[in-house]
């Protein structure tokens, strides 16, 4: 059975191997594949997959399944816990640049995708963060 490090590491590679594309390999999805594959029962890649294809799309969508914005989406299927205190592996939702971005935590930076390729942000660009995997915030 693989541990939290080989799972987030080999979810991180398949992730970033892929171009990316609105709606199914963009950031959003970064955090929702990392968040199934440390607790597969939620299954949100397969509840939000092609939900939207351009930016203007994923904001709609967010609004048309009622959520105000990323942080209000992840509350709603995992546990919040302050950014300071995001282990490997859980999701962060960054605020920089032209808006929110879901990013993975490796320890002391966060990771994201962008149309441009990798990005890390160090906490300070933290907005929110939750808990993948069921483990309770500290």
């Amino acid at each position: 059975m693989a541990n939290r490090y080989q799972i987030v590491r080999s979810t991180l590679e398949a992730e970033f191997a892929k171009p990316y594309v609105y709606g199914e390999s963009d950031c959003f999805f970064l955090g929702c594949r990392m968040a199934d594959a440390l607790d597969g029962s939620l299954r949100l890649v397969e509840r939000y997959w092609r939900s939207y294809s351009t930016l203007l799309g994923a904001q709609r969508a967010l609004r048309r399944r009622g959520f105000t914005d990323l942080p209000d989406l992840f509350a709603s299927h995992l546990t919040s816990c302050g950014p300071a205190e995001a282990a490997l592996g859980d999701i962060a939702v960054l605020q920089f640049g032209n808006g929110q971005h879901v990013a993975v935590c490796l320890g002391r930076r966060f990771v994201t995708r962008t149309e441009a390729g990798l990005l890390y942000r160090e906490i300070d660009a933290v907005a929110a963060a939750f808990r993948t995997g069921g483990a309770p915030c500290s």
